[in-house]
């Protein structure tokens, strides 16, 4: 028997960004951390590569709505989990 793997459906949200006396620049997203050890944001892309920002502390961001409904939806659906697995 084959196995058949899916592709996780991730939620996406723009992640906005500039250097201080930069322009804006976005990527469209499904992560983002920063490490703070190195100074640097790592972004996930949606094509499962990475993007990484180095010298965080030069730089500004702005999310969104998008960001804000994303983190919401993902409380959401990890308590729908939580709630099925206990009742399993």
């Amino acid at each position: 028997m084959e196995k058949v793997l899916e592709q996780a459906d991730y939620m996406s949200y723009t992640f906005r960004w500039k250097e201080i006396k930069g322009e804006w620049q976005t990527l469209e997203v499904i992560g983002h951390k920063f490490y703070e050890d190195t100074n640097r944001m790592v972004l996930y892309k949606k094509d499962e590569g990475i993007f990484e920002i180095p010298s965080w502390n030069q730089h500004y961001s702005d999310l969104g709505k998008d960001w804000a409904e994303t983190v919401k939806n993902r409380i959401k659906d990890d308590n729908k989990e939580k709630g099925k697995s206990a009742s399993t």
